[in-house]
């Protein structure tokens, strides 16, 4: 079986999966998800911070996009929450979601908290996260009128405001939430109307800055697309789509190049592509899935590299992309094949499956053959 992807899509089209496992992968647990028990309701207006969960009693966090829920998993793939909503992003330990226009958070014990109600849409061109800061007291979340003015909100669990209305920085192009962790809020500068499909199509966008005492927006320069920016201000770039590189931009600035993919020839799109980029835990390494195979062949196949390194080396066999990196080091990576009309290379598509993957990549065992969703994280 071999599939097409596009856009925000790809990361619940990668674990649409129906087939037995074979081959040097052992399975886990035969629960499966998704059968959950529903989280338990509360209407207390923020949650606390929790400690850090240990690596054996963690909770994988599936966004499964298609049934407009969230579930928590155990590492035997028994979920132990089932939550309505669209998947925000995880702050201090617990699992953002918006449910209509209710925003809530899940722990890892699978209560749900109601932290505060947004303003109704504006129009049909609202778009980005949640951006929820790091005590869950307050967030920042932008709405879109039909002219494509930015609406900046300002929300906390008994107050919404509009704090700021930024004109359209391009035709049909609106600012949209990012994060806001210790080093700031993030909007992301992005256009409507996008679509397409492609081996190495995801949609990522140009990183701006909010400063929330002057309100006003300012882009980051050199011009960063953005795959995240951690605590400490360090954002992981890419600056231009025609090298393979990624860009680690330091809080002060400077800049660093990963060369992530193996290049091909000049005129091969996919041979500069990679998609699926995420950070270790402790912010030293950065893993994303390129074409490992030559032109005019596609083979998906994880890269690794140190963020102070030059160039990525491969991560695990052919075939294999990345979802989230483990805080004990292992990775969780979806068995995928290169859609056959794209070039796709020799692929069993009967592997297709969730894997955890060994901190070195030399080993992996079956997490579960997802049929609805996809591992986006941990609590």
């Amino acid at each position: 079986m071999r599939r097409r992807f596009s856009g925000t899509a790809f990361s619940a089209a990668v674990a649409v999966v129906a087939l037995a496992a074979c081959g040097g992968a052992s399975p886990a647990a035969s629960v499966h998800s998704p059968t959950a028990s529903v989280g338990t309701t509360s209407t207390s207006p923020s949650a606390g911070a929790t400690a850090s969960p240990s690596a054996s009693d963690i909770r994988l966090v599936i966004e499964d996009v298609q049934g407009n829920q969230v579930r928590l998993a155990r590492l035997d793939a028994a979920d132990t929450a089932k939550v309505a909503g669209s998947y925000q992003g995880i702050v201090n330990d617990h699992v953002i979601l918006l449910n209509g226009r209710i925003l809530e958070s899940l722990d890892r014990s699978g209560t749900v908290r109601k932290l505060g109600q947004l303003a109704p849409s504006l129009s049909g061109f609202d778009a980005g996260k949640v951006a929820v800061n790091p005590d869950l007291s307050r967030w920042i979340y932008t709405l879109t009128d039909s002219r494509f003015t930015t609406h900046i909100h300002l929300g906390t669990p008994t107050s919404d405001s509009e704090i700021a209305a930024v004109t359209s920085p391009a035709t049909d192009t609106s600012y949209a939430g990012l994060t806001w962790n210790a080093s700031g809020v993030y909007l992301t500068e992005q256009p409507t109307g996008l679509g397409g499909a492609g081996p190495f199509l995801e949609y990522h966008f140009s990183l701006a800055k909010f400063d929330l005492n002057s309100h006003k927006v300012t882009i980051v320069s050199p011009t960063c697309t953005v795959y995240a920016v951690l605590d400490d201000g360090t954002m992981i770039c890419r600056r231009s789509f025609a090298d393979g590189r990624i860009d680690v931009r330091s809080p002060a600035g400077q800049t660093h190049f990963i060369q992530m993919t193996i290049g091909g020839a000049a005129n091969t799109t996919d041979a500069f592509a990679y998609i699926k980029v995420a950070v270790s835990a402790d912010n030293k390494r950065v893993i994303a899935g390129r074409n490992g195979a030559k032109d005019p062949v596609i083979n998906y196949q994880m890269a690794v590299a140190d963020l102070t390194s030059s160039g990525a080396g491969a991560f695990g066999p052919i075939d294999y992309l990345p979802d989230v990196w483990l805080p004990d080091g292992r990775v969780v990576a979806t068995h995928v094949c290169a859609y056959v009309d794209w070039g796709g290379g020799p692929c069993n598509a009967s592997l297709d499956g969730t894997y955890f993957f060994s901190a070195d990549g030399s080993s992996r065992t079956l997490f579960f053959k997802l049929t609805h969703g996809a591992v986006v994280g941990y609590v």
